[in-house]
């Protein structure tokens, strides 16, 4: 009798361990979210945003680091074209979606790289917002991503992101626009160097190349190198075709 019931436990185990896969979203449609997300964020379709957020809602509460971080991905992107239109309410809701996921990513797997560096750049735009929170977002952007360099200081994300600190930030609390277009060169070089497996450690996304051309393109451009610039733009367009900021910088 014991032998029977052990044996039907496991089988209902097994049942439900199926259903439950079957619930969760597979690596291609984590990879294909992410996709969408960022191809909006490149043509500025906040609407399409809105409709991936709401999709992604039921990811917030999941047990899967990589859901959640594509959840807080899809905020991020909104997060940033709220910063971008002065939409602060909404700016302000994405941010807290996109550290919220985060958080419970890194509790689940403190070892996530990535986790650390998304959330460090979601704290860091929500500086931007000012006010009383604007100094506590800063120290938080920072210490996520000191975690995130701690544990991969070459991924090219991680250094994007390091970038976006050290150029965006007030000069009395360390900002360096120097220093942060080295980290633009840095992730840049690593992304081209690693082709596409660079898009593989986070659930398959693969996000940052172009934008890494991007600033390198605007930090030659602030230092007077016309033809870097060019040269940079043009090929965050051909990891991007709809890439609009770099298409403005281009003139086109």
């Amino acid at each position: 009798m014991n032998s029977w019931i052990k044996a039907v436990a496991v089988v209902t185990g097994a049942l439900a361990s199926g259903a439950l896969l079957a619930q969760a979203p597979a690596a291609p449609e984590l990879a294909a979210t992410a996709a969408r997300a960022q191809a909006a964020y490149f043509t500025g379709n906040a609407a399409e945003l809105a409709k991936l957020a709401t999709a992604t809602a039921p990811w917030a509460k999941s047990a899967n680091p990589r859901e959640l971080y594509v959840h807080a991905y899809v905020q991020f992107r909104a997060l940033q074209l709220a910063i971008g239109a002065k939409r602060k309410a909404e700016a302000g809701q994405a941010g807290e979606a996109c550290v919220d996921a985060l958080d419970a990513a890194v509790k689940r797997d403190p070892k996530f790289a990535e986790a650390h560096a998304l959330q460090s750049a979601c704290y860091g735009y929500m500086a931007n917002l000012g006010g009383m929170g604007a100094i506590r977002n800063g120290s938080r952007s920072g210490k996520s991503v000191e975690a995130a360099a701690a544990l991969e200081p070459r991924n090219p994300r991680v250094l994007l992101v390091e970038g976006f600190g050290v150029y965006f930030r007030p000069k009395f609390v360390g900002g360096d626009k120097a220093k942060g277009c080295e980290k633009f060169r840095a992730a840049a070089a690593v992304f081209d160097a690693a082709g596409p497996a660079a898009g593989a450690s986070a659930a398959g996304i693969d996000w940052g190349a172009a934008e890494s051309h991007y600033w390198v393109g605007r930090c030659a451009a602030d230092a007077d190198q016309g033809a870097v610039a060019t040269r940079e733009f043009e090929r965050a367009l051909a990891l991007a075709p709809n890439f609009a900021a770099a298409k403005r910088a281009l003139g086109r």
